[in-house]
């Protein structure tokens, strides 16, 4: 029997090499997921599945060899070893686990918000609010002296909530999925984006619906609005932190490309969202610079996403505000276009097309006026006035709603303005 002390020096010496593995369900099936996914990943790396090539068995040559006569493809020891050490630098491994308290972990998170966030995936507790919580405190404390130089990219809080949810497996759960009403997504993909954390993004959107079907439960409509919900936050966190309109253009322009490849099974209801908030970004805010080639490809693009006159319409206001060679000529044709007239007449129309039929119209003839083409922008106002007096004629509010509408007659004595001065008396 092996003396007391030996036990102890023994026991010692193994919470030293690591701590005690976490035992509870949660923790034990995070545990498992990590492993399994890390594994079959090194197995793809080491191993890929390829078809092989006929010619491949005429011709066989042995890979040559480097002077000190070892093969130059990595030796099987120092592949495991790399693989050994991704796994045991995760959170899971790494953070050794604490003793919760509520006053400790309150403090921990005020002062190192990522820190204590690893401490929750350490112990196999972290949660999605855990994460929103770290975003929050993060952006909080980002503002303190020395704070972002400290953490590279790779220890901030957009990588590392991504690599814990793609290592726990979390993205792939019913919760993360079904995040409408959650404020994680909301949060974490502007993050990310910022920080440069792009590669996960497009493998939760190109992620075939079917399998996130068969992994969550949900139905297929759900998956569609979370792979919408995900464009939309993207192209919107672009568009809100940048200069010019080229890196939202060129997100929207790759989602586009997905349409023509099966594997991601892609539709354009995916696209029509973040599409028209593309357009209502660029006629409200024009002065928004953008490449020709990128704008161009979003002009292409409307009708793959847009069907019938409408599509027409929404190209007509692209033109408009082209970066190079803005025109009035697309939307005077489709005003003066029979089949234009017939939708822009329609008392069917939601409240939201309407409103980007009446841009269409006061941007052309606007566009006539600075053109000098009068009699055409006389034709466009009287347009107006006659299928939309609900926005551009006035009305006079009660007293009760004096201040609700008092920007929205401003707007209106502007176009009445406008239709005094091309109106014959």
């Amino acid at each position: 029997m092996q003396p007391a002390s030996g036990r102890r020096a023994l026991s010692g010496l193994a919470n030293k090499l690591h701590p005690q593995l976490p035992l509870t369900n949660r923790q034990s099936q995070h545990l498992l997921t990590l492993l399994t996914t890390s594994f079959r990943d090194h197995l793809d790396r080491e191993y890929p599945v390829s078809v092989p090539d006929s010619s491949s068995f005429k011709h066989v040559q042995t890979p040559p060899l480097k002077q000190d006569g070892r093969n130059s493809q990595p030796s099987s020891q120092s592949s495991a070893s790399t693989h050994i050490d991704s796994i045991l630098n995760n959170p899971l491994f790494s953070t050794r686990p604490r003793r919760k308290s509520n006053s400790l972990d309150a403090r921990e998170a005020l002062r190192d918000p990522l820190g204590w966030f690893k401490a929750q995936i350490a112990t196999g507790a972290a949660t999605f609010r855990d994460a929103e919580l770290c975003m929050e405190m993060w952006e909080k404390a980002a503002g303190a002296p020395g704070m972002l130089q400290a953490h590279p990219n790779t220890d901030r809080p957009g990588f590392v909530i991504a690599q814990w949810l793609q290592n726990s497996g979390e993205d792939c759960s019913k919760e993360f999925v079904n995040s409408e009403r959650s404020l994680l997504l909301t949060k974490l993909v502007p993050v990310m984006l910022a920080e440069g954390v792009n590669k996960p993004l497009w493998q939760w959107l190109k992620r075939k619906p079917e399998l996130r079907v068969q992994e969550t439960g949900l139905d297929a409509s759900r998956v569609l609005a979370f792979r919408t919900q995900l464009l939309k936050l993207m192209v919107a966190s672009k568009l809100a932190s940048e200069p010019t309109l080229d890196p939202a253009l060129a997100i929207f322009r790759r989602a586009g490309r997905y349409l023509t490849m099966p594997d991601y099974d892609f539709t354009n209801k995916i696209l029509q969202p973040t599409g028209a908030n593309i357009v209502r970004h660029i006629f409200t805010n024009s002065t928004n610079g953008a490449s020709e080639e990128l704008y161009d490809s979003l002009l292409q693009s409307v009708t793959s996403w847009s069907s019938g006159p409408i599509s027409a319409a929404i190209q007509s206001i692209l033109w408009l505000h082209h970066p190079t060679r803005p025109t009035a000529a697309p939307g005077l044709a489709f005003l003066r276009d029979p089949k234009g007239a017939i939708v822009t007449k329609s008392r069917n129309m939601s409240n939201s097309k309407r409103q980007l039929l009446v841009q269409l119209c006061l941007g052309v003839a606007q566009k006539l006026l600075s053109d000098q083409k009068l009699v055409d922008a006389q034709f466009v106002m009287g347009f107006t006035q006659q299928n939309f007096p609900d926005f551009v004629l006035s009305h006079v509010p009660s007293k009760n709603h004096y201040r609700e509408h008092k920007m929205v007659r401003a707007e209106e004595r502007g176009n009445l303005e406008m239709l005094n001065q091309l109106l014959p008396g």
